[in-house]
């Protein structure tokens, strides 16, 4: 492993920026600081942390600040109007400075300590793309028919976009930096997630997953529709992706 990493002047600059978009998670933000933050300030490289807020109605971003007060590296993004998913992602990609950018939900289904093993994974073999899989690893307390709906979304991806990955949709994915910030923005839901990915496959992007565990939600309410994102996978697969980049 490579990092971390010193800019000119000696100061540690962030190899990966965070992004996790959220809404209404009070509850789980009065929790960073030992679920989050500890994590993240012992992991074996510098990074920026950057919520990006859709308009939460539950005080999250004043919880969100609060939870971090003292450390800089921790940002948090307002918005005063309702932000769907995947404009939340796109607003805070300006402000990332890290050589990766890494993508993950608030309720903390998948764990801050695994990032390390997907940078590694990414610096050893030059990948635009490293995955977080839970079906190379595991699931913990899912229930069944999310189970059942997650494994058929993804089965069916895999199909249309590509047998080499076995998880589109779970929202844990570290990228290059300039590969995600030219990547088009179609989908504004969860789709959006498993769309990134299938772009960046279909530009010839080098790909690899690293097994993790994704377990259940404890904290807050989940905001996934799970109607409405069956519809936007079945969206992205009859439209497929182009491979082009952003203009």
């Amino acid at each position: 492993m490579t990092f971390p990493r010193r800019s000119p002047d000696g100061r540690l600059r962030p190899e990966v920026s965070i992004v996790i978009p959220c809404l209404d998670e009070a509850e789980n933000a009065a929790c960073y600081p030992e679920s989050l933050f500890r994590p993240l300030e012992e992991a074996p490289f510098a990074c920026e942390l950057l919520f990006s807020d859709g308009g939460s109605s539950d005080g999250t971003p004043a919880a969100l600040e609060e939870a971090a007060a003292g450390r800089p590296w921790v940002r948090v993004l307002r918005s005063a109007r309702r932000l769907a998913f995947g404009a939340s992602i796109a607003r805070a990609l300006p402000f990332c400075s890290g050589a990766h950018i890494a993508l993950m939900e608030a309720d903390l289904s998948f764990s801050p300590a695994d990032l390390p093993r997907l940078l590694a994974a990414a610096e050893a073999g030059g990948f635009d793309c490293v995955c977080g899989s839970p079906f190379l690893g595991s699931f913990e307390g899912l229930p069944p028919l999310r189970r059942l709906l997650t494994g058929a979304a993804n089965g069916l991806l895999r199909l249309r976009f590509g047998p080499s990955v076995t998880s589109y949709t779970q929202i844990f994915k570290l990228y290059k930096a300039d590969v995600l910030r030219s990547l088009e923005f179609e989908s504004t839901g969860f789709a959006l997630d498993a769309e990134l990915l299938a772009k960046c496959l279909a530009r010839g992007g080098r790909v690899t997953e690293v097994p993790v565990t994704m377990r259940a939600r404890t904290r807050g309410r989940s905001k996934l529709d799970l109607a409405g994102e069956v519809l936007g996978s079945l969206r992205l697969l009859a439209r497929g992706v182009a491979p082009g980049a952003r203009p």
